[in-house]
């Protein structure tokens, strides 16, 4: 029998990148597999690649009446998981502050709105994963919105551990470092990519990138370990360990 046979996962972000690698991974494992983005035609060609009965759900998770048309549509949840969100890079002096707002609508309040929301379904012996960043540990130059936005993701994420702990649902937060196969804007001219992203290699103990599966087998790990919650789990090659 698989390891998440006959349980029930809503994963925002599922379209692309970690959302979708986490989908994949999941359902693979036995899972039924919800997952929501703003994209509709994304989602299909992901829901197409994923098979196994997955479902795709267009969702803006910055509109809460959204986030809980999401879970309304799903009657148990054994596995949330939020991964939705972009990201504001630039000077502190230059980002408007709407985009902040912005962000905050998305990954924080959005993820909030999905606990909010799905708590209720979910029974005892269920989990959720929220999803920080490496900067919520580690300083990076014209980011500091994100990483407020970072910190309190975590901070969130062990107060719900606590708070949620005597109904038997489990609270972590993956934290992913440098990572691939995402589609982060860091706001970096073409021709200075290559110095920008070998700058932040060089910040690495692992002198390499991690990939959206990396982070999706971290994300398996705290769907299934029992004894795993109020984690923040940082997957960054060794960045946050110097």
């Amino acid at each position: 029998m698989s390891a998440l046979e006959g349980k029930t996962a809503v994963i925002t972000g599922g379209g692309s990148g970690i959302g979708f690698a986490i989908a994949e991974r999941y359902a693979n494992e036995g899972a039924r597999v919800v997952i929501a983005g703003r994209n509709q035609r994304r989602l299909d060609e992901a829901v197409e690649k994923i098979g196994r009965g997955a479902r795709g759900i267009a969702t803006d998770v910055a509109d809460e009446s959204q986030v809980k048309r999401l879970i309304d549509s799903v009657p148990r949840i054994d596995l949330l998981v939020t991964c939705a969100g972009g990201a504001v890079f630039g000077p502190v002096e230059e980002v408007p502050q709407k985009s902040w707002h912005e962000l905050f609508d998305a990954r924080f309040f959005g993820q909030l709105s999905a606990c909010h929301y799905a708590v209720p379904k979910m029974p005892p012996g269920s989990a959720v994963v929220l999803c920080s960043g490496v900067a919520g540990h580690a300083a990076l130059v014209n980011y500091s919105g994100g990483a407020g936005l970072c910190g309190a993701v975590n901070a969130m994420g062990r107060s719900l551990a606590v708070e949620l702990a005597p109904k038997g649902i489990r609270v972590n937060v993956l934290s992913p470092g440098l990572t691939l196969g995402t589609a982060l804007d860091w706001q970096v001219p073409p021709e200075k990519m290559d110095a920008f992203m070998s700058s932040l290699m060089d910040r690495v103990p692992l002198k390499r990138s991690g990939s959206a599966r990396d982070m999706a087998d971290a994300a398996f790990f705290l769907a299934t370990c029992d004894y795993a919650t109020g984690m923040v789990l940082d997957i960054d090659g060794g960045w946050t360990a110097v």
